[in-house]
């Protein structure tokens, strides 16, 4: 499976897992030349996430992922009073999610430190 099938099927994946914990979601369908803000807007408990789902080979996850449009629309949504940016990332079968602001600070993540954001999102919802 080539990347774009893999992440368009983990897109998918992450829609239907947020349905099941009584979200509203909204999978926010690519422009004509396959641009996005973000890949899917979640809301529970008057609670809007933006988020930008991406499948890695590798353990750590830089913020040199994101393309410019991300970036913007992600700064656009909190400059909103929005609180929360996550970067869903998929990485051996496992779903980590990073906020926004934390890889911004830190340059690069290692995926395996980004529990305290996935504890986060089961205890709210």
């Amino acid at each position: 499976m080539n990347n774009k099938a893999l992440g368009t099927a983990f897109e998918r994946e992450l829609c239907q897992i947020l349905q099941e914990k009584g979200m509203w979601v909204h999978f926010i369908e690519p422009n004509k030349a396959g641009a996005q803000p973000f890949d899917i807007i979640a809301v529970a408990n008057n609670i809007p996430i933006a988020i930008d789902c991406k499948t890695s080979a590798r353990a750590v996850f830089p913020v040199t992922r994101l393309q410019d449009n991300q970036v913007f629309a992600f700064e656009k949504w909190l400059d909103c009073g929005n609180e929360y940016a996550v970067i869903a990332v998929k990485h051996e079968d496992k779903i980590y999610f990073i906020d926004y602001e934390w890889l911004k600070e830190e340059e690069k993540l290692n995926l395996k430190d980004c529990a305290q954001m996935r504890k986060w999102l089961d205890g709210r919802f």
